[in-house]
């Protein structure tokens, strides 16, 4: 008897979610169904796939093979899906695009702007610090920051470099004044960000120099660094998106001798999105309104 593709397809969601009831919820199948299925795959197979224990399900050597197998398979099958779903004559249907959580504020009114132009386009965004695959087609588009992406079959295109500034209040200021060099950072609190945003360049020289008992505040959001930073709790980094997005009246900028390459901001695709539509418009849009973003920007 030849082997289903869909007993595969289901065996190598339960390898990878671990459970039975949590592949069924990605599934749309209910327990019973997936574990005739896993049944039925292993008897035609002549080996056992999982071990069955309290906490899910535990992987053979044989299912370990079938996950490792299945992972570049999977990732070819989803990203046709979404090259095949997207190659339209003109721009329409939904368009999956991946933003850092800060950018909400900045991206948001310039894809109503979109919209405006392209009314059949749905935008979904995936507002994440994680760095999502495009070669899954887990998204169509990515809008990152920093170094230039360097994953196999991707195209980046550079947008525009983003400043980021030291910030402080005015109440703040009032109770401890402002550092004049880095020799004076640890008679000064701080606000910063954690993870990822710590490899930025003017955040890393700081953390170098800096003892972690003066940072009183930390987030891996810069919106929240930046509440942070206007209730007076720290100095802490304001970047050029958030001052174009949000008031920041009340901050004075600070110079204390740190010196801080911009990041650069990358607008990212597959290779295989090269003929979308409604990926070729969105680049247009964004790059027809550089420009005025730079002026805004300063």
């Amino acid at each position: 008897m030849e082997t289903s593709w869909d007993d595969i397809r289901i065996a190598y969601q339960v390898a990878e979610s671990g459970s039975l009831s949590r592949a069924g919820e990605r599934l749309g199948m209910n327990h019973s169904t997936v574990l005739r299925h896993i049944n039925r795959l292993e008897q035609q197979l002549g080996h056992k796939l999982f071990i069955r224990h309290q906490r899910g399900y535990r992987l053979t050597d044989a299912g370990q093979l079938l996950l490792e197998k299945m992972h570049p398979i999977v990732a070819d099958m989803r990203r046709l899906q979404g090259t095949l779903s997207t190659l339209d004559a003109s721009p329409s249907g939904t368009l999956r695009i991946s933003t850092v959580s800060d950018f909400s504020p900045f991206f948001t009114p310039l894809l109503h702007a979109f919209r405006q132009e392209f009314p059949q386009i749905r935008v979904q965004i995936v507002a994440t610090d994680d760095v999502l695959s495009l070669a899954r087609g887990d998204v169509h588009v990515a809008i990152r920051m920093g170094a230039e992406p360097r994953e196999p079959d991707l195209i980046a295109r550079a947008l525009l470099p983003v400043q980021m500034h030291y910030c402080a209040a005015e109440s703040y200021i009032e109770r401890h004044g402002l550092p004049r060099s880095m020799a004076d950072i640890n008679r000064h609190w701080w606000a910063l960000p954690t993870g990822e945003k710590q490899r930025i360049s003017g955040i890393r020289q700081l953390l170098e120099k800096l003892d972690p008992g003066q940072i009183a505040f930390q987030s891996n959001s810069f919106n929240d660094i930046l509440s942070a930073v206007k209730e007076g709790m720290g100095i802490g980094p304001v970047g050029a998106l958030q001052r174009l997005a949000d008031s920041v009246s009340g901050l004075k900028q600070v110079e204390f001798g740190l010196s801080a390459e911009p990041s650069l901001m990358w607008f990212v695709y597959h290779k295989d999105m090269r003929r979308s539509a409604r990926v070729q418009a969105l680049q247009e849009f964004i790059l027809q309104r550089l420009p005025e973003i730079q002026h805004r920007l300063g």
